[in-house]
């Protein structure tokens, strides 16, 4: 077997292995983009297989047919996909349209080609254009999809004006969709999930607030206990229902768990999230309005601008409550959390969202580290 043909034979396995993966990890997660991907990278691994079997060139073949076919099909899962990361699955959709342009190489015959193959080039600098613009403006991690995209736009330009051979092409779009895959199963990706989504713009208040300005504000609990603690967040939650608020609560190692909510069960405008050691995948437990996740600040980082920027988006006036915040910088590092929440003040401040954390003064050995964060608080409330 020719070499070129070897290298677009573990092209097309590579591709093709890595759709149940995908698929698996979308069972974990429930992450819809996974999902999408998954059917991109099968169809697109179909493809390939095909044509190791149909001759190069620009020549018109039933095989080219069908394998055009799989790789358009692919490509409409992947931007559905990258739809589904922004929570824009219907205009991402109906961009897709451009995708299948190619179609005119088939339609008015081979004098329509090189536009075809221009066209052809359209779907990678779409995908690429738009991960970096997500990136960009979402403040999301996808530097390795991005490089990947990057790479197969780049080798299949050259593949198209013959600038690069097929074989090198082939290893080239390899190693891109390892890249890809790497960067995929990392966590980057929203954790907006779909009752957490309805959850926000869910709700009817008895009565309207002024708006809501975004804030940062700090609970002292000084010499406070935590049937306190609990009273003060159930009527935190009921004063907020009232004004049409959403309240969710992020609660670290079960320092308080549902089962401390008064009429947790009836209670529809407040939602809980789980932080936990340990590694998992973010779930939703049996129990309605609870999702768990890793004690990772990187994850919470995205948890938080998943949030803000589905509030911000919707204008849905939310506050999230932190329990506690000195957990919080024991576990991660007070350096860790200063950084993490200085990138989400400005987020928070040109949002309606108010971000409040409970703290402990006592526990913290430096004074000076916790009076940083005082300083960084709009408010101090006293428990």
């Amino acid at each position: 077997m020719p070499l070129n043909l070897i290298l677009r034979l573990i092209n097309g396995l590579v591709t093709l292995y890595f759709a149940p993966s995908l698929y698996r990890t979308y069972r974990n997660t429930q992450r819809r983009f996974y999902l999408y991907w998954g059917l991109g990278y099968l169809f697109y691994g179909i493809n390939i297989i095909i044509r190791l079997f149909t001759p190069e060139g620009i020549e018109i073949s039933l095989g080219g047919m069908i394998a055009f076919f799989f790789v358009m099909l692919g490509f409409v899962f992947m931007v559905i996909g990258v739809g589904e990361l922004i929570d824009k699955t219907k205009l991402m959709l109906a961009s897709t349209l451009i995708i299948f342009l190619p179609a005119l190489q088939y339609v008015f015959g081979t004098e329509w080609v090189p536009i075809s193959l221009a066209f052809a080039t359209l779907p990678y600098l779409f995908i690429a254009l738009s991960l970096i613009i997500i990136s960009w403006k979402w403040k999301v991690d996808l530097r390795l999809l991005s490089v990947g995209w990057i790479i197969l736009l780049i080798v299949n330009i050259g593949f198209f004006i013959n600038k690069i051979d097929p074989g090198f092409v082939d290893l080239l779009s390899t190693v891109s969709k390892i890249i890809i895959y790497i960067g995929m199963v990392q966590p980057s990706f929203s954790f907006l999930v779909d009752d957490l989504r309805s959850f926000l713009l869910g709700g009817i208040p008895t009565k309207y607030s002024t708006v809501i300005h975004g804030s940062l504000n700090l609970v002292n609990l000084k010499n406070a206990t935590r049937e306190r603690d609990v009273a003060w967040i159930n009527e935190r939650v009921d004063n907020n229902s009232k004004i049409g608020v959403r309240t969710v609560l992020i609660t670290l190692y079960d320092l308080i768990t549902a089962r401390n909510i008064t009429h947790y069960d009836e209670n529809e405008d407040l939602y809980i999230v789980r932080i936990l050691p340990g590694t998992r995948n973010i779930l939703n437990t049996f129990e309605e309005r609870i999702m768990s996740i890793n004690d990772d600040l990187n994850q919470i980082d995205i948890l938080f601008s998943d949030i803000i920027n589905f509030s911000t988006e919707r204008k849905v006036p939310c506050e999230i409550i932190i329990y506690t915040f000195s957990h919080m910088v024991h576990t991660h590092g007070w350096r860790r959390v200063y950084s993490f929440i200085t990138t989400k003040i400005p987020l928070i401040k040109s949002s309606n969202v108010v971000l409040t954390g409970f703290y402990y003064p006592e526990s913290h050995e430096k004074k000076s580290e916790i009076l940083t964060f005082e300083r960084m608080a709009d408010s101090i409330i006293n428990q």
